[in-house]
């Protein structure tokens, strides 16, 4: 396929692909330029958006005029004629260059850099509220699809060899691109598992689960984010965990991130839900009647912890075991239009699978769309009693914030917010195939491709493709939730 222009390249990797964007850099560089070289007029340049559009398509081959091509040299720190001829054939460094256009295309919260002559190059991944983001390390090796395996070509071999050794986070990422381009993943930790098993010799098969798509592109950037700020944090929570004790004592609690400051996100999140949880079962003890579920997550970043932080794991077996042979758990989200909007397919399914984590597990889910509900607090209701509020998801300045309320008004309230998402829910249907059906509708996501996606991953395992480091995470609750849903009809 033909190669797009140099200028095309840099601004996908820059994300400057948007015309203002654009303007700010150019315009910034031309008054910079002007004082330097003592030339008034090149402050004045601009790009209209015509010409900006017409560039960046990425099949003009042309000259802009002198002053403007000076700048633009000066901006991007390479020859005008190279920035509008086609970027040379990235077969040297495995399909480095089309693998950086299409993730940059792809998925605004994630970039490739590449490493001159085939080195080692980052991938960088950017949280959106609740991850902090962080970067990997990639090398990159030309790769062939052919039915339910693709073939990574080893390369310089030594080469692979030394990427592969140091205990960073790594992924090696096959690219294919005779025609659209496809890419590959796997996790550095288990490439170098299969190579010393196959004492380094010739190509590398992964299955087809290993596609780089909005489903494994979820799973990696979450992961890799929520391990690395545990990793980070590991010490500082070991600690703190001492401390959990005390607060579990107190009717309420609330305290500010303050207190730990040097808390990255994921651990502020691990820490939190990890004490909303054991408030939570604390203050269930001797109710034999099953309670109802409100939570607060919206998004599959905020999602992504109950389907790899393992405490979580461990309380959805804990809550279905205790009311097991009652009446169904039930549990509800408040999830509006414009939420679903904002975030990117791959978020979307994050969250479709954190769902149908708890349909297995024998929990009914309701789904309201109405904002008007936005603000409710998480929250365990036992009917005409009492409600235990437990925050972790979406608190601005607090680690977690929990409570015990016994009012009549606020328990009312509480009720009617159940009330309103069993009667209005988007998820609609008499089992739990036919629910997630009806949300992964709500949230755009193709059934059929999910189930058939979901079968690859379950005949695979999630850790083929990207494994957790810290002794917080699993990979077991995704690898339930995909046997599930390959288990569901794929029928619309």
């Amino acid at each position: 396929m033909p190669h797009p222009s140099l200028f095309h390249v840099l601004l996908v990797e820059r994300r400057w692909d948007q015309w203002s964007a654009f303007c700010l850099q150019f315009e910034r560089v031309a008054r910079d330029l002007a004082l330097e070289l003592g030339k008034p007029k090149l402050a004045s340049v601009t790009v209209s958006r015509k010409s900006f559009h017409r560039w960046a398509k990425g099949d003009w081959y042309g000259r802009p005029w002198p002053d403007t091509a000076l700048i633009l040299e000066h901006l991007f720190k390479v020859p005008a004629a190279d920035l509008f001829s086609p970027t040379p054939d990235p077969a040297p460094e495995g399909g480095a260059l089309s693998a950086s256009v299409l993730v940059a295309e792809q998925w605004p919260t994630s970039r490739f850099f590449m490493g001159s002559g085939g080195a080692v190059g980052g991938w960088e991944l950017a949280g959106r509220q609740t991850l902090d983001g962080t970067t990997a390390a990639v090398v990159f090796r030309a790769a062939t699809g052919a039915g339910c395996l693709a073939h990574l070509d080893a390369g310089d071999a030594g080469a692979l060899d030394e990427f592969l050794r140091p205990a960073r986070r790594g992924f090696l990422i096959g690219v294919d691109d005779r025609e659209s381009p496809q890419l590959f993943v796997v996790d550095a930790a288990i490439a170098r598992r299969d190579r010393a098993a196959s004492a380094g010799q010739g190509a590398s098969a992964l299955p087809r689960a290993h596609l780089l798509d909005d489903l494994t592109y979820g799973l990696v950037w979450s992961l890799v984010q929520l391990d690395d700020g545990l990793l980070a944090d590991d010490f500082t929570l070991e600690q703190e965990q001492k401390v959990l004790e005390t607060y579990l004592d107190l009717p309420r609690s609330a305290p500010s991130r303050r207190t730990v400051p040097d808390l990255t996100k994921a651990g502020a999140q691990w820490l939190g839900s990890t004490y909303c949880a054991r408030h939570i079962m604390r203050r269930l003890d001797g109710l034999t009647d099953p309670p109802a579920f409100w939570t607060r997550e919206q998004t599959g970043e905020q999602a992504a912890a109950w389907l790899w932080l393992s405490h979580k794991a461990d309380y959805l077996k804990a809550i279905s075991a205790r009311y097991a042979g009652s009446a169904p758990l039930s549990r509800a989200f408040c999830i509006p239009e414009t939420e679903v909007s904002r975030s990117g397919r791959y978020e979307r399914i994050l969250l479709l699978l954190a769902i149908a984590l708890m349909e297995l597990h024998g929990v009914r889910v309701d789904v309201l769309s109405k904002p008007d509900y936005s603000h409710v607090d998480g929250f365990v209701l036992v009917p005409g009693q009492r409600a235990v509020v437990a925050n972790w998801a979406r608190t601005d300045e607090e680690i977690w914030a929990v409570d015990t309320v016994t009012r009549r008004p606020s328990l009312r309230e509480y009720s009617e917010a159940l009330g309103e998402a069993r009667e209005h829910s988007v998820m609609q249907g008499p089992d739990p195939g036919a629910r997630l059906r009806s949300m992964a509708a709500y949230l755009d996501i193709d059934w059929v491709w999910l189930v058939e996606r979901s079968r690859e991953m379950s005949e695979c395992g999630t850790a083929s493709i990207v494994r957790p480091r810290s002794r917080h995470l699993t990979a077991e609750s995704l690898d339930y939730v995909f046997a599930f849903l390959a288990s569901l009809t794929p029928d619309r």
